[in-house]
Parts: structure tokens; sequence; C-alpha cells
């Protein structure tokens, strides 16, 4: 089975065990070498069917920019494929939601698999919940080991964990913006110095 075909079947799995839920599956080159891991869709990507469109495509297209690399060439997806949400009770509107410990539980297997099927050189995980998801330790702390390139193994093979900042936090806290650059650029040189092409 090629990459795309066992794609497909994660996928088709996914779909039985969450068949209630608003589900947004990965998209992009499954030969790629570097992925993205967000959290989860919101009312966007569900509208659409695609992780990071809507405002989060707008932070992905400056985070494409700032590494000189187009969509196409890289994976994306999320560490939770389903929208996390719930009722606003003074607005009555359908509002996203933080995911709970054992929602990152449950979904870690399938992430897991989608790395080990890509087997991408470097994961970029954005915020805390993909980060926990790909590493398995919930007291890990975006704060903490942003912008720090670590070797990983997964299914005993090895792949390069580079952590940043959700960019919806720099919406949240402006301050945040300058960190996420540099950490941008130090990805950049990273993957400068590796002679893998993209």
């Amino acid at each position: 089975m090629d990459k795309k075909d066992q794609m497909s079947k994660l996928y088709e799995n996914y779909k039985e065990q969450f068949e209630d839920k608003e589900i947004v599956f990965g998209d992009g080159n499954v030969d790629a070498q570097l992925l993205l891991i967000g959290e989860a869709p919101g009312k966007d990507e569900v509208r659409l069917s695609k992780p990071f469109v809507g405002m989060a495509g707008k932070n992905l297209s400056e985070f494409l920019e700032v590494l000189e690399m187009d969509r196409e060439s890289i994976y994306i997806t999320n560490a939770i494929k389903y929208r996390l949400s719930k009722i606003n009770p003074k607005t009555g509107r359908t509002v996203n939601r933080p995911a709970t410990q054992e929602e990152v539980r449950q979904n870690r297997e399938y992430l897991l698999k989608e790395i080990i099927i890509i087997n991408p050189t470097y994961i970029v995980t954005l915020g805390n919940v993909p980060l926990r998801a790909v590493t398995d330790d919930y007291d890990i702390s975006i704060g903490e080991v942003h912008g720090e390139s670590e070797l990983i193994s997964i299914s005993n093979t090895e792949y390069y964990l580079f952590p940043l900042y959700h960019p919806a936090s720099i919406i949240y806290n402006r301050g945040l913006k300058d960190i996420y650059v540099q950490d941008i650029k130090k990805l950049k040189d990273i993957l400068r110095q590796k002679s893998k092409k993209f």
C-alpha cells in the first residue's frame, strides 16, 4: 500500500471511531520532509474541510513565507482532527474550546500513525496540545521549549521536533510576535543546514 492508501485507511478508521464529530483530516504532500501539527480544526476548517484556513491560514502563509516554502511542499494536520466546540451560554453560539487531556490521549494513536506513514525529517508543533501529543508528556509547556530542536524517537525512527507557539497566541499576546518570528527564522536556519531539499 502506498502512503496515500495508508492515510485513507487510517482516516477511515478515525471516522468510524469519531463518527459524530465535525472532522477535518490532514492535507498536503504525503512525502513531505516537514510535518506541521496544529491543535484542532475551527469553524472555517470544518466549513472548507481543510486544515489551516481562515485566520489560521493567514498565519500559515506568513510562516511559510519566512521559511521560503509553499503549502504544497509540506503536510499539515492537527493533533485532534475534529472541532472542539461548546455553546456559549451568553450568545447561544458554537465556539471553540480547549482540548482535554483525555481527548489528546484518545487521538494520539492516530497522530503517531500519521507521523509514521509520512515519515518526515522535521515535526513542527504549534502550541501545547500537539507538543504534548507528540511527546506524551502532559507537563511540558511550550514556553519552556519553543524554538529548540530536539531529536525524538517514534516506533524506532528518529525525527527532529521543533516546537513553536501557536500562531493564535500572537493574536492574544502581541508580545509573543517577535519571539515567534525569531523561532521561525531559527527553524529556517536549521532547514538550510540540513542537506534535504524541500
